[in-house]
């Protein structure tokens, strides 16, 4: 993985600007729903919604262009970026959201999920990083949260980890994704484009909604064009 790390370094370091995120339309969530907002301005059809469920915003994917579909407002509160998977396509974005959203105002280090190797991924882009921050500092003084919030921190997830869990709103990586569980009683499957096998995920006694690269099985397809509500808000 030293080629990898040192190849990524190079790149980023010379090709990648700080991006800082342009306004987005604003899509209201009601506190006791579970939403999953599109990403639009992708630079491809890859996984990526924002889930918004018990006051958590939780992204998963990063692919290319998703900045521009996020506010300040989500992005400064975003809690983590599930990452499907280690190919380039679903990576692109990553650093995007590690900047645009500790220029939003992130006060804490934004973690950073995915499979086996991201801990390198991670460390790249925070090497990378590291001078244009500090240079950020210097030259507009320090950010609302902090110089510490800068960093992303990696979670490697293996198949049927739980990857988040605030009791409430839980994440497990499953085979085909992230299958993510709220109040107990609500289920959304958010599928990657890999190789791993659809299949049976899950056994529920509640309905599961399904996304995923294909219509099969009942599955909606990547990428959203609209919100999806699991469960709406109370009236």
């Amino acid at each position: 993985m030293r080629w990898i790390t040192s190849l990524l370094l190079g790149c980023l370091t010379a090709c990648a600007p700080d991006a800082a995120a342009p306004p987005a339309e604003r899509i209201e969530v009601a506190p006791d729903a579970f939403a999953l907002l599109p990403c639009p301005g992708l630079t491809n059809n890859r996984p990526c919604a924002l889930v918004i469920a018990g006051g958590k915003r939780i992204l998963f994917g990063a692919p290319g262009g998703l900045v521009g579909g996020l506010s300040e407002s989500d992005l400064r509160q975003l809690d983590a970026v599930m990452v499907f998977s280690l190919h380039a396509a679903d990576l692109e974005g990553l650093d995007d959201t590690r900047n645009a959203s500790w220029r939003a105002g992130r006060d804490v280090p934004l973690m950073a999920v995915g499979p086996p190797g991201i801990e390198d991924v991670v460390f790249a882009l925070n090497k990378a990083y590291e001078q244009a921050d500090a240079l950020r500092v210097v030259e507009e003084g320090f950010p609302p949260g902090g110089f510490d919030a800068a960093v992303l921190e990696a979670r490697p997830a293996t198949r049927g980890t739980k990857v988040f869990d605030t009791g409430d709103l839980q994440v497990e990586r499953v085979a085909a994704g992230y299958l993510v569980t709220y109040e107990q009683e609500f289920r959304a499957l958010l599928e990657g484009c890999g190789r791993e096998p659809a299949g049976p995920i899950v056994e529920s006694e509640v309905e599961v909604v399904r996304i995923g690269c294909d219509r099969t099985n009942g599955a909606l397809a990547w990428p959203l064009s609209e919100p999806v509500f699991v469960t709406n808000p109370s009236p």
